[in-house]
């Protein structure tokens, strides 16, 4: 299977749990974005309980409609975009530790909708963590592999992808194996460095070295030579996410700078 992913400009805005919602995501859309990504999402019935624990302590989350027959309203009212060019991708990132009727509902409102499904193996929220969710699944990869397989039996139009927290990875070559052999169409790697407030570069070089699918670079991006960095080692592109809750206009300012 030749790998597709392509988007244009080469910067992404990342899924901000609470926050990356339809007006969020359409504004980094009409700011040029290359890619947006909703969510994230908690798409099955465990991972939509943690998520109303992560709301009683005061931490903002998405929750969606259990009933079937609200859920088709609630999804063409918070997940459908515009794009303003047609090199711009979609990608909702989800929650998910097991195949139940809620993520099937997910994946078939999602199905050919958007261009990617982005399974999150990067919170370290404890609420998910203590369901086997986000970055544990990065060291459960029998777990992994078999959602990999039951995701991509269910999506027929919409490519899959994965977002990783890279620091956390036990096994890389062996995750490596399982996400080329579940031909992945693209990993995105929050590479931050543990214990600073920088990427770890050679993290990421590390992971561009070791597989043909492309990578998309993730953590402390703050300015056009962060993001020259990434892409130097083999990302092929390059993902924002919190500078743009306060200052919006980062992205259009990076791609600016990128393209010019």
């Amino acid at each position: 299977m030749t790998n597709t992913f392509k988007i244009q400009p080469l910067i992404a805005q990342s899924a901000l749990a609470g926050i990356a919602n339809r007006k969020f995501c359409q504004q980094m859309f009409d700011l040029g974005a290359g890619m947006v990504t909703l969510g994230g999402f908690p798409a099955d019935r465990l991972n939509c309980k943690a998520s109303l624990k992560m709301e009683e302590r005061g931490k903002i989350e998405f929750i969606p409609p259990v009933k079937e027959s609200e859920f088709s309203e609630w999804f063409n009212q918070n997940l459908l975009l515009n794009k303003r060019k047609n090199t711009q991708r979609t990608a909702v990132n989800l929650r998910i530790v097991t195949i139940d009727q809620t993520t099937e509902k997910w994946l078939k409102s999602l199905d050919g909708k958007i261009d990617f499904l982005e399974l999150n193996a990067h919170c370290r929220q404890k609420e998910v963590l203590s369901i086997g969710g986000g970055e544990r699944l990065l060291n459960n990869l029998k777990r992994l592999d078999l959602l990999l397989t039951n995701i991509s039996k269910l999506l027929q139009k919409t490519e899959l992808g994965i977002k990783i927290r890279g620091s956390s990875v036990g096994d890389k070559d062996a995750l490596i194996n399982i996400l080329e052999k579940q031909q992945v169409n693209y990993i995105h790697i929050d590479s931050m460095l543990k214990g600073e407030n920088i990427a770890d570069i050679q993290l990421l070089k590390s992971y561009c070295d070791s597989t043909d699918i492309p990578i998309i670079g993730n953590n402390s991006v703050r300015c056009i030579e962060d993001i020259k960095k990434m892409m130097k080692v083999g990302a092929i592109a390059v993902s924002v996410a919190r500078p743009l809750i306060t200052h919006p206009n980062f992205i259009a300012e990076l791609i600016q700078q990128l393209e010019g």
